[in-house]
């Protein structure tokens, strides 16, 4: 499959003059490079891959994925407003990308175009299946009785699950260690290995660790849909129904603002088909993601509206950078 470029008459003469990859895209010579804000093996990495193996079906070019890790997520976002705004290089972008805009620590949202709006992935507060914390309230009592000293790690303080450890950690007077990590897969190792108490992950890294975690609370107003996560209670059951944090990671795809419009059509098509394989879509449902799929204009105004609920909770955690 091959896109062109339309070109308008008056433009012909000029772009006779351009080099070949820029009046066809893609070129097949060239590489499409995915950048994933995040070392490999997180959440967000976990749930890309698959995705982008099924896109190798569907795009005419030979695709790579680059975890780019750092200041919750920032660095791999600076890394794809350095690169030219010609379609190959995209983000895997979403409520990380908000949540480190809002703090100052990249352009971010306010130099990309949301190409594709793909999924939720729920988030989990979860300790060592063998630790003597039980429960939620046990957790919050623990740090209660010795403030400072209970880690409560995240992914980076950039991204969402940062936002969210400094929301619980200020909701109860700052009583954590608040402690951020390169990513889900250092945070995992920690929480496992014993040297951080507890870690707020994506649903789907609990899962694939689920005889190590025990999972106290999920951060949403409904329980999962997993059945092997149906017993964890929600906010709200587990007696925390005034508690707003962020609930979950929401992925997308974007490029820089400027990229030719055949290039953003050509990879919303070939994501789109990607994303509706039976593949994908029965490792959603393993998952437990929560498909919000939209292309170009939708997923842009699904991406706006998030900025602005985003707002008042990143203000709230004293991370908004003004």
């Amino acid at each position: 499959m091959k896109y062109l470029y339309t070109l308008a008459p008056t433009l012909m003469l000029a772009a006779a003059s351009l080099p070949a990859q820029a009046q066809e895209w893609p070129n097949e010579e060239l590489v499409m490079t995915v950048v994933v804000p995040y070392a490999a093996g997180g959440g967000t990495d976990s749930a890309v891959r698959p995705l982008i193996e099924e896109l190798r079906n569907h795009l005419a070019v030979r695709i790579q994925i680059s975890n780019i890790g750092g200041a919750g997520s920032a660095a791999g976002t600076n890394e794809l407003l350095n690169m030219p705004a010609d379609g190959y290089t995209v983000l895997v972008s979403g409520t990380h990308t908000i949540a480190a805009t809002m703090q100052g620590l990249t352009d971010g949202y306010h130099e990309l175009d949301q190409i594709v709006a793909l999924n939720w992935d729920p988030f989990i507060v979860a300790v060592l299946a063998d630790s003597e914390i039980e429960t939620m309230a046990d957790l919050i009592d623990a740090a209660q009785a010795a403030p400072g000293t209970i880690c409560l790690g995240n992914a980076g303080m950039g991204g969402a699950t940062g936002v969210a450890s400094i929301a619980i950690d200020l909701a109860f007077d700052g009583i954590f260690n608040v402690t951020p990590f390169d990513g889900g897969q250092n945070l995992r190792t920690d929480v496992l290995g014993g040297r951080c108490d507890a870690g707020i992950f994506s649903q789907s890294e609990i899962l694939t660790n689920a005889d190590d975690f025990r999972p106290l609370v999920i951060l949403t107003e409904e329980r999962s849909q997993l059945d092997d996560l149906a017993d964890v209670p929600n906010l709200v059951e587990a007696g925390f129904d005034a508690l707003e944090v962020p609930g979950g990671s929401f992925r997308s795809i974007a490029v820089r603002q400027g990229t030719p419009d055949v290039a953003r059509e050509a990879i919303a098509t070939a994501f789109a088909a990607a994303y509706d394989s039976a593949t994908y879509q029965a490792f959603m449902a393993d998952q437990g993601i929560i498909s919000t799929f939209s292309t170009l204009g939708d997923a842009q105004a699904y991406f706006d509206d998030l900025v602005t609920g985003y707002e008042p909770i990143v203000r709230a955690s004293g991370l908004y950078a003004e």
